[in-house]
Order: structure tokens, then sequence, then C-alpha cells
């Protein structure tokens, strides 16, 4: 159950928490005063998508906290899945920022908003307008009879889903060859080309970097040789020719090794210097060494350009480095063998395919019966349920078409329709032909009902659920709604005082003007805060006449509840 919910920085709310309790919460209030704003923020505990124009003005972040009271198996189950202590009461909440991060903490926990959403949707199930439209989708249809059939029709269908998707790499193996005999041939001999080419090439990762740093050596060869015999000039006699590197160290190492014995730190500089000497000699001997063996050969340069531009045209063909051509001549080496065993390849495949497509015919028609079984109990609740909300003569029927196996989308063979009719002899026809306004909504009632139910939801929301609906038929949806809140709590956003007069629970949503700024508010009503407020929405305003009426109602509420407690 929902014990509460907290809103903050939501639009035209500014902080506001709502105490829900069991039974039929029903939540009123003039047009543009804020009810929707509530149903939208409780979805954005359902994972709904964040915007961020939600988000007050003047506000860098919004906040949502629910406090659920539960011991559903599930729940706990899932709650020791996450890490999350278990416990019955469960607070859930979600920040927004507007510079789009997202905060979704489950008990203090952080959570995604994936996990998030996986765990409110065992806790609460919010009808809103846009699924009327929903259920008007064939596939939307197909869904709730596969919810309905439970774990075995869920295993059925798994099973022809996992055959699907190996059909469906069959198919995709088999396209990739060609039927064309001389095709293949030809894509053989590219292949054998190309792979001889690469191969003879040989070429080694790093190659390129050694190819380019002796071409710049090459280009550079006499400004290379000039600091060398300038490096190799000085270091053997110096500036003025007065001593050469080698020279001026020893006599630092003299002068400084007769008072070395004065000084410790001055014999420390000493065996540094002689470290030194050595360190210049190996130098010298080294840039000696590179200058006697820096000749340039002709050939080798030659060479290395023509390797260089060989590696470039390769680069062009075949990829952008050594580690990609390399990657291709494995990859085509692998397509040319497969291409030359193609002809067995392709008789096993197509043998393959064939037996597949077989268990998926076996496993779809038994899919095809699960859900005609399924489909018979929901059309006789279904009627039921609109034989509750005034609908006597209504006839529902699930028809059932078959689909090809290359038609089929993964979810089976059957193409599902909901065909209705409101009016005896009236024949049935598409739902979405037929339906008018009034009669959707009792229609999306009586669905939540039932999923509801085999879903064990201890909390529906409803957002205008009575859209469409007015007079007796009202009233016989209030009897539904409060019917359905004794073993549920219903939590209602309603503009119709039958469904009013019926709640449990009677909450208004005000907008006041304060400071030149406009809030909106929440409470809950008092029974005389109740009778003005459906008087209100019987008349528009309130009268001695519609406070009467509103009186009326509420005992008329309170004789039929005594009949369903």
């Amino acid at each position: 159950m929902l014990e509460s919910i907290s809103i903050k920085n939501i639009a035209l709310i500014d902080d506001i928490t709502i105490n829900l309790g069991k039974g039929l919460n029903v939540i009123t209030g003039e047009t543009g005063a804020g009810k929707s704003l509530v149903v939208g923020s409780i979805a954005l505990l359902l994972g709904d998508k964040a915007d961020k124009s939600l988000i007050s003005y003047d506000k860098d972040y919004a906040y949502i906290e629910a406090v659920f009271v539960s011991n559903n198996k599930k729940v706990m189950a899932f709650l020791d899945d996450v890490g999350i202590d278990k416990d019955s009461q469960i607070i859930i909440s979600r920040k927004l920022y507007k510079e789009g991060k997202n905060e979704c903490r489950v008990n203090g926990k952080s959570l995604t908003l994936s996990v998030l959403k996986k765990l409110t949707l065992m806790l609460m199930d919010l009808h809103g307008q846009f699924e009327h439209q929903s259920i008007l989708s064939n596939d939307y249809q197909l869904q709730i009879i596969d919810k309905l059939g439970g774990e075995n029709l869920e295993k059925i269908k798994g099973d022809f889903q996992s055959k699907f998707e190996r059909y469906q790499e069959v198919k995709k193996e088999l396209a990739s060859f060609t039927e064309d005999d001389k095709e293949r041939e030809r894509l053989v001999d590219l292949y054998d080309y190309q792979i001889n080419e690469i191969s003879d090439a040989n070429f080694i990762e790093g190659e390129e970097e050694s190819l380019k740093e002796y071409r710049l050596k090459v280009l550079n060869i006499e400004k290379i040789m000039n600091a060398l015999e300038n490096v190799s000039e000085l270091a053997s006699n110096g500036m003025d020719g007065s001593g050469g590197l080698t020279d001026i160290i020893t006599k630092m190492i003299s002068l400084l090794s007769s008072v070395s014995q004065y000084s410790k730190d001055i014999e420390e500089v000493c065996e540094r210097t002689q470290s030194l000497r050595i360190d210049g000699s190996d130098i010298i001997d080294t840039i000696d060494s590179i200058k006697d063996n820096m000749d340039y050969n002709e050939e080798e340069a030659k060479a290395n350009e023509e390797r260089l531009d060989l590696l470039n045209s390769f680069k062009k063909k075949y990829g952008s480095s050594i580690e990609e051509i390399n990657a291709y001549l494995d990859k085509i080496t692998a397509e040319r063998d497969r291409l030359k065993n193609s002809k067995e390849l392709i008789e096993k495949l197509k043998a393959e395919k064939l037996a597949v497509e077989n268990q998926l015919t076996k496993i779809g028609k038994d899919l095809t019966e699960c859900r005609k079984f399924v489909a018979k109990d929901f059309e006789t609740k279904i009627t039921n349920e609109l034989n509750d909300l005034a609908m006597k003569n209504t006839k529902f029927v699930v028809d059932f078409k078959s689909m090809s196996i290359d038609e089929s989308t993964g979810d089976g063979l059957d193409k599902v329709e909901y065909l209705f009719s409101a009016n005896a002899g009236e024949p049935v026809k598409p739902l979405n032909k037929i339906i008018s306004g009034g009669e959707m909504s009792r229609f999306m009632l009586a669905v939540k009902n039932i999923t509801a139910k085999i879903e064990d939801i201890q909390t529906m929301i409803f957002d205008e659920i009575d859209t469409g609906v007015s007079g007796f038929v009202a009233g016989e949806l209030a009897k539904k709604l409060l019917t359905i809140s004794k073993d549920k709590q219903v939590i209602c956003v309603s503009h119709l005082s039958q469904v009013a007069a019926y709640a449990t629970n009677q909450y208004l949503i005000t907008k006041l003007t304060n400071n030149g700024r406009t809030h909106t508010n929440v409470y809950l009503m008092n029974d005389k805060e109740r009778v003005d407020e459906i008087a209100r929405l019987i008349g528009g305003k309130i009268t001695e006449h519609s406070v009467a009426h509103a009186k009326m109602m509420m005992q008329e509420a309170k004789e039929f509840y005594k009949t369903i407690k």
C-alpha cells in the first residue's frame, strides 16, 4: 500500500505530502489546479522519462518520495536480490536536477532508473489516459493475454523465442551465400589474389614507425653529420683550442682532490666529478661511433621509400594501419575458406532451417492453444466486469489469426484482435473501430482489475478513468472502484461527483496565490468539506439543491459499502 507521496519543486507544487489510506482515495479539484502533476510525479517513480520543464522555474531540482508498506514475497525477493535490507516499509525517491542528472534511491540505497522501475511496477499499477490508445494496438492486446497466461505460457513463449532467434541466424547465414557458382568462384579468386598480395608484403606491426624514422634520418643526414662533427670537435679541443671536455674535467678533479680532505661536501663533489669524467668519455665515444656509422646508402634509402609507398597503397585498399591490414587478411582468409566449402555449408544450413521451422510450427501451435484457453477465460471475466459497469449486452471476443514464421516477430504465430459489441443484436467488430469514450473507460477499468489480480499489485492508480462517463453509468463505475478497493488500495483522479461520493478518503487540490506567486496545495477533506466539493462537482457551483444532492449521494455510498464489507 502507498502510505504517502511527497512532492517538491514540481511546477506549481512547492512542497506537499499526501498521506493516503486504505480503500478508495479520490483526488478532485478545479481544472488546472494540479491533479495531473500528482499523477505525473507518481509516474516518475514508475520510471517515466524526466522532463526538466517540470522543475519549478526558480529551483535547481525536483524531488518525489513515496512510502510503501508491503509484505509481497516477490517484492521482498527483489529487494534481497539488489542488496536492500528487507523491511515492510519501503521508501522510494527520485531526484531530478535541471542539468539532467537523476538520483534514484530505495531505503537510502542508490539504484539505476531501470532497477527502480522494476520495483515500482511490482508495487503499483498506474493507468493513465494514454493507455486508452495503447489497448487499441493488436500487439498490446496480445501482451495482456500473455500476461494472464502465467508461467506455463511464458515458458512456451520463451521456447519459441529461443528457436526463433536461431531461425533468424540461420536465415542470415544462408543469405550471406550466393547461389551463383560463377559469382562464388569470382569472389574466391579475388580473395586468393588479396591474400597472396598481403602475405607476400608481410608487413609486421611497428614496421611503419621504423620506416618513417629511417626516412627522417636520410632527409636530414647532412644536418646530423654537421652537428656530430661540431660536438666531437668541442669535446676534444674546447671552444678556443685550450682543452677538451675530458681535460677540463680532469683539471677539476685535481683541484677538488687537493682540498677534499678538509670537507666531506667537497669530497662528495669530487667523487661525482670523477663519475662525470667516465660518463663524458663514454658520450664522446658514442658520438664518434654514431658519426662513423652515419654513411648514406642510396640503395637502402630507395628500398625504404619503396616499402613506404607499398604500405601506403595497401592502407588505401585494406586498412588504415598495419594492424587493420593484417586483420583484413584474417577476415578474407576465413571468408575464402567458407566460400570454398559453401556447397556443403548451404546444404547443412538448409537442413537446419527446415528442422527449426518444424520446431517453431509445433511450439507455435502449443502457444496458440495455450493463448486461446487463456483468452476464453479472459472473455468471460471481461464480460462479467462490464456487466457490473452497466454494460449488460456486451459481447467481447478475442479473435485469433495465424501468421507464417517469416511474418512473426518472435512472439509466436498469432495475430490477436479484440472484437467488441455493446448492443444486443449487433455483430462484434474491432475494438478500435466501434468503442466509445465512455465504453473505453469502463473497458480499461475491467482490464486493469483483472490484470492487477493476477500480478498481486496492491495499489491501483487511475488518472481520470471516468472520461466520457456520466449519469447512471458514472454511479456504477464508482461502485466498481469502491468494490475493487475492498481488496486493494485504489487512488483515482476524478471530475465526477459520483466517484467522489463513493470515496473512502477524498482529497482536494487547490491553486492559491500568495505574494504574487501561485502554489498548488492538497489536503484531506472532512465530511463538511466533501459535501461542498461534491456539490460543486454536481452543478459547477454550490447551491442548496446541490448540497442536498451531495449528502444523498454520500449516504447512498455508505449504504452500498455495507453490502460489500
